[in-house]
């Protein structure tokens, strides 16, 4: 006898009602978040666990205990941990614009905490791969290892601070235009909910005519990126993979089996004519 298949978890809520509360706190332990990747970009303060580990690292582009102003600070990181920390800060002010002004989702003490924690981690991790020196560079001739070097295949960024590999300038790019269109899908969601004639209506306009998830599949676009920057093609694609997997597995049809039910044929029509959940030409 076939075992029932087991209920997929849905991460956030589809209550709609207001919790300044939970918002309040996602949005400061998001903004928490953007100090704990500076102080993982500027000072590397993994180094000491990392060199515990075994795992090479590279020096800090700050002292540890500097008085400087904060701006004087960032003013003198080099160029690859001032995007980095950037990309940090993007995410946090995305995310926190959503929070404040486009969800109508409640979100309790304990999402708000979980999903901050979560977010923070993909960050830190991203931060602290960046610190890394090239562990694999001793192992093949020098003139291989420091082409590789240089358009950052087997180190996450140029070895210079200063300059950009390829690698990194095509992670900048996707999350970059990841972050820009998730915002943006979002946006014209909210724009179109807020008007009364609309009200129990799918929205299947602007980015969502592209894919039926399209926010789902920008937030993988961005994380990817964030990563590949951070931590190279390796990075990158565990990353890329991960989320990739999550939503395919979990999200999509958490989310599917919600509008179904709450657009009924009207969603049925959107899903015959938007072929694509996530990815265009994939999936």
């Amino acid at each position: 006898m076939a075992k029932p298949e087991p209920s997929l978890r849905d991460n956030v809520s589809r209550v709609k009602r207001p919790t300044p509360s939970g918002l309040a706190l996602f949005v400061g332990l998001r903004g928490a978040d953007v100090a704990l990747q500076y102080g993982l970009l500027a000072h590397h303060a993994a180094n000491p666990l990392l060199q515990f580990l075994g795992i090479p690292t590279l020096p800090a582009p700050l002292a540890t205990g500097s008085s400087a102003p904060i701006l004087a600070s960032l003013a003198a990181l080099p160029l690859q941990p001032r995007l980095l920390l950037f990309f940090a800060f993007g995410s946090w002010l995305k995310q926190g614009l959503w929070a404040i002004f486009l969800t109508e989702n409640e979100m309790s003490l304990g999402s708000a905490a979980g999903i901050s924690l979560f977010n923070t981690i993909f960050n830190s991790f991203n931060s602290i791969a960046s610190t890394i020196a090239p562990i694999f560079a001793p192992l093949i001739p020098a003139a291989t290892s420091a082409l590789l070097s240089r358009v950052g295949l087997i180190a996450p960024a140029h070895p210079d601070p200063d300059t950009l590999s390829p690698t990194f300038l095509l992670g900048a790019a996707m999350c970059i235009s990841g972050l820009i269109a998730e915002g943006v899908s979002e946006l014209q969601r909210w724009r179109f909910k807020a008007r009364p004639e609309n009200k129990g209506k799918a929205y299947t306009g602007g980015l969502f005519s592209i894919a039926r998830h399209i926010n789902y599949s920008a937030y993988t676009v961005w994380r990817s990126g964030y990563a590949l920057a951070a931590g190279g093609p390796i990075w990158g694609g565990i990353v890329f993979w991960f989320f990739f997997r999550d939503f395919v597995t979990r999200g999509v049809p958490v989310l599917d089996n919600y509008c179904t039910k709450r657009y009924g044929e009207q969603w049925r029509l959107y899903k015959s004519k938007t072929r694509w959940s996530l990815i265009p030409g994939i999936y």
